[in-house]
């Protein structure tokens, strides 16, 4: 699949079946303003409380910024996977892939469901759509994250879809704005991990 070509129509396998089919494509330079805004209102201001994805308690600022975005498109160990309502064609989540070939996993983040279309089954469904790439495109072994420690909710999410948690833990990452800016002390970031490789 090319970088700017639609991929086929996909349905969900979720438990909570799509009400309506998504193409997905990887994201090119092109998109980086319409990506950082879908991520920004996923996690970051007052568009972000609509949904449960929103970390605006803890942290402040940006969640991205277009030019965050394209060192990520330029290195090309990363993929952004953007979604698409097909018949409207209208941008609704996205997910970043960061691919280790040494270590044969895969860093998954920036996973953003538009705040007005969460608890429809998207999220599972990006998830779902992710991993099968990873697996698929890079041979890799297993997922990793990483979770804030003070969103429970958040972790028990990815907990009920199979990633466990490895013990690993780090302080929330600083020094550059353009990844927000804690307004809680001592925040804490978990790594979870999955298995998605077939025996």
């Amino acid at each position: 699949m090319s970088s700017s070509t639609p991929s086929a129509l996909i349905q969900s396998d979720t438990e909570e079946p799509l009400k309506s089919l998504l193409s997905y494509r990887i994201a090119t330079l092109a998109d980086c303003e319409a990506v950082s805004t879908l991520v920004n209102s996923g996690y970051r201001g007052e568009s972000s409380r609509q949904g449960w994805t929103t970390e605006e308690a803890l942290v402040g600022g940006l969640r991205t910024h277009p030019s965050k975005l394209i060192d990520i498109i330029n290195d090309k160990t990363n993929a952004i996977l953007l979604f698409f309502e097909e018949s409207e064609n209208v941008l609704v989540g996205c997910v970043h892939l960061q691919h280790d070939p040494v270590e044969r996993s895969a860093l998954l983040g920036m996973l953003t469901v538009r705040p007005d279309l969460q608890g429809r089954g998207y999220g599972k469904f990006i998830l779902s759509i992710a991993e099968c790439y990873v697996r698929d495109t890079w041979d890799v072994e297993f997922v990793k994250m990483k979770a804030i420690m003070q969103r429970p909710e958040l972790v028990a999410y990815y907990n009920r879809r199979g990633y466990i948690d490895t013990g690993q833990r780090e302080p929330f990452p600083k020094g550059d704005e353009r990844s927000g800016i804690p307004k809680v002390q001592d925040l804490e970031v978990c790594i979870l991990k999955k298995y998605v490789k077939l025996s």
